[in-house]
C-alpha cells in the first residue's frame, strides 16, 4: 500500500477527532504531520516547531532544565507543579473529541486518558499493561521458546551471589537489571569482586546475569503488530556507548541505517523472520501496534535477540523519514493504523525494502559532564552543519541540561560507524571538535544566556 493511500484510510478513521502526540521528543512526529488530524505535540524535550499547524509544548521549558528520561520518569514527578501544569495543557487539549497517540504508555498518561474517555481515543496499551512488556526475563524466556537464539541469561538470586563467581572465572560477565532502558541498568564485571560491587540493588532480589560478549554487531530494528500480522522496518546498527557522546558504557547513542544496507539477504531474512516471530508472541498476549528488537550478531554469523521495547524508538523518527522518502507507510503511520484497526497491507520482504533505502545515520550527543550547564548547542556544531548534517532536539539558553541528557540530534547522509561501539574517523573528527569547542568554552566560564 501506498503511504498516500494509508493516511487516506486513517484520516477516515480518525474522522473529526484532533490528533494529540504525547512522546519523548516533539520532532518525531514528522513523518504524519501531513496527517490532517494532528493537532498537537507534547513532549518531554523539543518543542515541536514545523508546522504551524501543529501546536508543540514542551514540558522542558515548564521545568526550566532538559532532563535525561532514562533516570527521570514522568510519573514519578506527578505533583511537581510544572508537571501539573502539563498535565492541565493536555487535558485541555483533549477535552474536544480528539485521539492520543503515546510514544511509550505511562501511568501518567493512561489517567489522562480516562479522564477524557468520554471523548478521547486512545491510540495505545493501557500503561500497566504496557509495563509487563518491559520485564526482560519474562519476554526473553518467552522468545527463547519460539526457537530464535538468545543470550544464555542466567537468574540469579541475591543470596545466590557466590554464583556469579563460577560464570566470572570463565570471563567476562554482564549483570542486568530486569528492567532497563537506553543502556541503564547494565553493569560489567571482570572478577568476583568486581561482580559483588555492581550487583544491582533491586525489589525483585534478583540479576539476570550473562557472558560478556565482545566482537559483536548491535542491530535494531523495528516493526508493528497488527491484528492480522506483522509488519517489519528498516534495520539499522545501533550505536552504543561511544566515548564522548553519552555517559552510560552501553548507552543508546543512535542509529546507522546507512551501514545495514550492505546486510546480505541471509541476516536481512533472519532478522525478519526473528522480528515476526516476537512480533506474534506479542500480539497472542494482547499487544498491538509499534515495537523494536535489539539483536547481536557474533563472529560466527549467529544473531541473538537481546530484548524487545514495547514501544516507538530513538530509532523511529530516522525510520520513518526513510519510509517517507520512498513514499511507503513508516513505522508511526502504520502504528495508528493498527490502533484502529485497518488490516495489515500487503508487505515487501525486508531486503526489497532496503534495495530502495537511502543511506542514513543519526548520533544523538548527551551531555557527559557532571554538572547542569546552560548552553546553545548549535554554536559548537557549525563544522556538521556546514558538512551538510541535519541538527534537531537542540538543548538552548532557555533550560539547563542535566547530566546525561541530550544535546542535539545529528543527522547525517552515510554511515558513521564500522561496529556500532565506535565512529568512523570523518565523524568522530567532526564530533571531538564540537565538544573540544563546547569543554573549552565552559572552561573559560563561558555561557550561552
Amino acid at each position: 500500500m501506498r503511504r498516500a493511500d494509508l493516511i487516506s484510510e486513517v484520516s477516515a478513521r480518525l474522522g473529526r477527532r484532533r490528533l494529540v502526540w504525547a512522546g519523548l521528543r516533539g520532532e518525531d512526529i514528522e513523518s504524519i504531520a501531513d496527517l490532517p488530524q494532528l493537532a498537537s505535540a507534547y513532549s518531554i524535550i523539543g518543542a515541536y516547531d514545523r508546522r504551524s499547524t501543529v501546536e508543540g509544548v514542551a514540558l522542558e521549558h515548564q521545568l526550566g532544565r532538559r532532563v535525561d528520561p532514562e533516570v527521570w520518569d514522568i510519573d514519578d514527578f506527578r505533583g511537581d507543579p510544572s508537571v501539573v501544569s502539563f498535565r492541565r495543557s493536555l487535558l485541555q487539549a483533549l477535552s474536544e473529541p480528539s485521539a492520543l497517540l503515546p510514544y511509550r504508555p505511562s501511568n501518567f498518561l493512561s489517567a489522562i486518558w480516562f479522564a477524557r474517555r468520554d471523548r478521547c481515543m486512545h491510540l495505545g496499551l493501557f500503561g500497566a499493561q504496557q509495563f509487563a512488556f518491559e520485564h526482560k526475563p519474562w519476554v526473553e524466556t518467552a522468545v527463547e521458546g519460539l526457537g530464535v537464539p538468545t543470550i544464555p541469561w542466567v537468574y540469579i538470586a541475591d543470596e545466590e551471589q557466590l554464583r556469579a563467581g563460577e560464570l566470572v572465572s570463565e570471563g567476562p560477565i554482564l549483570l542486568r537489571r530486569s528492567r532497563t532502558s537506553g543502556g541503564q541498568g547494565f553493569f560489567r564485571a571482570n572478577s568476583v569482586e568486581e561482580a559483588s560491587k555492581f550487583w544491582p540493588e533491586t525489589d525483585e532480589a534478583f540479576v539476570s546475569v550473562a557472558p560478556y560478549y565482545s566482537d559483536v554487531l548491535p542491530i535494531n530494528v523495528g516493526a508493528v503488530v497488527w491484528n492480522d500480522g506483522v509488519s517489519v522496518h528498516h534495520p539499522s546498527v545501533q550505536l552504543i556507548g561511544i566515548e564522548g557522546c553519552v555517559t552510560r558504557p552501553f548507552g543508546y547513542c543512535g542509529n546507522d541505517f546507512a551501514l545495514a544496507r550492505d546486510f546480505d539477504l541471509d541476516l536481512l531474512s533472519r532478522i525478519e523472520d526473528y522480528t515476526v516471530r516476537v512480533g506474534q508472541w506479542l500480539r497472542s498476549k494482547g499487544y498491538l501496534g509499534a515495537f523494536g528488537v535489539d539483536y547481536l550478531l557474533d563472529k560466527s554469523g549467529v544473531l541473538r535477540f537481546t530484548e524487545v521495547n514495547p514501544r516507538f524508538q530513538g530509532s523511529t523518527v530516522a525510520s520513518a523519514r526513510l519510509s517517507v522518502e520512498c513514499g511507503h507507510p513508516c513505522l508511526v503511520l502504520e502504528h495508528l493504523a493498527a490502533q484502529l484497526g485497518v488490516p495489515l497491507p500487503r508487505q515487501r520482504s525486508l531486503s526489497e525494502r532496503m534495495r530502495e533505502t537511502a543511506p542514513l545515520s543519526q548520533l544523538i550527543l548527551h551531555w557527559t559532564g557532571k554538572e547542569p550547564i546552560r548552553i546553545d548547542i548549535e554554536d559548537f556544531l557549525g563544522g556538521l552543519i556546514e558538512s551538510g548534517a541535519n541538527v534537531d532536539v537542540c538543548a538552548r539558553p532557555d533550560f539547563e541540561v542535566d547530566s546525561g541528557a541530550t544535546l542535539a540530534r545529528v543527522t547525517v547522509r552515510t554511515s558513521v560507524t564500522n561496529t556500532g561501539f565506535s565512529l568512523t574517523e570523518p565523524m568522530e573528527h567532526e564530533v571531538r571538535s564540537s565538544l573540544e569547542s563546547l569543554t573549552s568554552h565552559l572552561a573559560r566560564g563561558g555561557r550561552n544566556d
